[in-house]
């Protein structure tokens, strides 16, 4: 029986424990949404935090203790969200999330009410963020910074090209990412040196297998995290889109 059945008082009052397991039993699909939008700001608040930590070097140096206590009470005050947020993604985390299933014209059967595929077909070349909202939508391509523009038909193949671009760069950091807990999920890893208990993993350079039975925005955050580690801005990451179905799923 579904939690908000049990509460019978009117006005009574969910607390945020009874909110999550609601939307985990009803609506599961937009439980793993929100937490992969977590994850992301999760992610730019990190980024964040760095940043002031690079202010509060500064200010020490220049001996700007005005500045000091500002960036240490903005310091302590984020993290207080952080440490909230964590808790929250915790919380909505749902064994095994979307496995993404490609499209019918990349090979799956087309049947007589098949829709119209190509009705959702959108310009290739306008760019798009990581710091967007990619479920339902299909890739096609991508570029870091002014690298050549790199076509792909689904997420799973631009994580794995990502991943393999990367590993040519700093090899050493990329297999380290497997005991970086940072670069993997709570309940399993998106990198390891053994595949068992990996639904779908892909070797990259012989040396490290990347888990690609993830959605789309979970790879959107997992790049965010692979270019920060490299020392990339996810602002010099481009994406394209060869297509967008939301409407088809409203």
């Amino acid at each position: 029986m579904s939690v908000y059945k049990n509460q019978n008082r009117a006005g009574e009052k969910l607390n945020m424990k009874d909110v999550i397991k609601m939307l985990k039993e009803e609506l599961p699909n937009n439980t793993i949404d929100i937490s992969e939008s977590l994850e992301l700001l999760k992610e730019t608040i990190n980024e964040t935090m760095d940043n002031i930590s690079t202010e509060l070097g500064l200010a020490c140096s220049k001996r700007d203790f005005t500045r000091v206590k500002l960036f240490t009470k903005l310091g302590e005050e984020i993290n207080q969200y952080e440490q909230k947020l964590e808790q929250i993604i915790g919380l909505l985390e749902i064994e095994d999330p979307i496995e993404n299933i490609e499209d019918v014209e990349h090979g799956g059967k087309k049947t007589v009410n098949s829709p119209d595929y190509s009705v959702y077909y959108v310009d290739t070349n306008i760019e798009h963020t990581l710091y967007e909202n990619f479920t339902h939508k299909r890739p096609y391509g991508f570029q870091i910074g002014n690298q050549e523009k790199i076509k792909v038909k689904t997420w799973q193949e631009m994580l794995i090209k990502i991943c393999e671009i990367l590993i040519t760069v700093d090899e050493n950091k990329f297999v380290s990412f497997e005991h970086n807990p940072k670069m993997n999920g709570k309940k399993r890893k998106y990198f390891s040196k053994n595949d068992k208990g990996m639904k779908k993993p892909k070797s990259i350079g012989d040396k490290i297998f990347i888990e690609t039975n993830i959605s789309a925005n979970s790879i959107r955050n997992l790049v965010v995290k692979l270019l920060k580690e490299y020392g990339y801005k996810s602002s010099e990451f481009k994406v394209y889109l060869r297509a967008d179905y939301t409407e088809m799923h409203r």
